[in-house]
């Protein structure tokens, strides 16, 4: 199955009256990066959350917000006094002089670094990774269904411009099959008017035509184009992370319609091109936000 890179999750479980909301959501991103956030500092569990969450996913930038309730009564909170007096004559200070507003909120104070301390027994990381491995496993499981379902609508959507450049690519063929017929007919034609009543080399005719043939031959490029189309559908109907591997054929995709633009004689052969082109730049863009 096709996973997006975008989707969101909520998990939640309580046990020994600590409950523990897990918010997680994904977006693009080249790589996979993770970022978590909690209410202090637990380096193991943000460790254990990278972990889990990284053999789940290949790709993606990856949010992941931690939420406690109920904790009141086990844990404590300690303020560090001599910094939040230097902090509170700062901000008088600053307010006295600029004029901004004075005294600063709660939700200012807490991202004060080393401001509080959390200490008592509901901080025990043995204690908090149960409920929190609980929560996380909903969470990451809603992400993850929601990924594939958009997934799914990002492939269809895939398969439908691919099918419509396959259609394309066939009526180039059949348009560049006749073109080399009238090519030469035309080249025929100014031969015999430069000539006039003069003998004509049918030989030496043929050899400028197969020169002028080779020159605008696209047959191998529309071959290349068939093979690249093949393994567009194959990808699509795989498992695990594609997007790279689409993106790198619909580089290859890009080169050979180039080339068939800049071969081609024909008008309507050249229309054809960049109407590829055009499909594949769509493309380019919903391949970016596949895992």
């Amino acid at each position: 199955m096709v996973n997006s890179m975008t989707g969101y999750g909520l998990g939640e479980s309580e046990m020994d009256g600590l409950k523990v909301t897990v918010e997680a959501r994904s977006v693009n991103h080249r790589y996979i990066e993770v970022g978590v956030k909690t209410p202090y500092k637990n380096f193991a569990l943000d460790d254990l959350v990278r972990k889990k969450l990284k053999g789940i996913f290949n790709r993606g930038a990856f949010e992941v917000l931690v939420a406690l309730d109920n904790v009141e009564t086990a844990a404590k909170v300690q303020i560090n006094e001599p910094l939040l007096k230097g902090y509170l004559k700062a901000a008088g200070d600053i307010s006295e002089r600029y004029g901004i507003p004075y005294p600063p909120s709660f939700g200012e104070l807490i991202q004060v670094r080393e401001m509080f301390q959390v200490t008592g027994d509901a901080m025990n990381t043995d204690m908090m990774a149960r409920p929190l491995e609980a929560a996380l496993g909903q969470a990451l499981e809603k992400l993850a269904l929601m990924r594939g379902s958009e997934g799914k609508h990002i492939a269809q959507d895939l398969a439908g411009r691919f099918d419509r450049i396959g259609q394309w690519a066939a009526s180039i063929k059949e348009l560049n099959e006749a073109s080399v017929k009238e090519r030469y007919a035309a080249l025929k034609e100014k031969v015999e008017a430069l000539l006039g009543a003069a003998a004509m080399d049918e030989g030496r005719l043929a050899q400028e035509a197969a020169l002028l043939a080779d020159r605008s031959d696209i047959t191998e490029e529309l071959t290349r184009i068939d093979s690249h189309l093949q393994k567009a559908a194959d990808i699509l109907s795989s498992e695990g992370s594609v997007g790279r591997q689409l993106e790198f054929l619909l580089q290859e995709l890009g080169r050979e319609t180039n080339t068939i633009g800049s071969k081609s004689y024909s008008t309507e052969i050249t229309r054809l091109a960049l109407e590829i082109k055009g499909e594949l730049e769509k493309l380019r863009e919903q391949a970016q936000n596949l895992e």
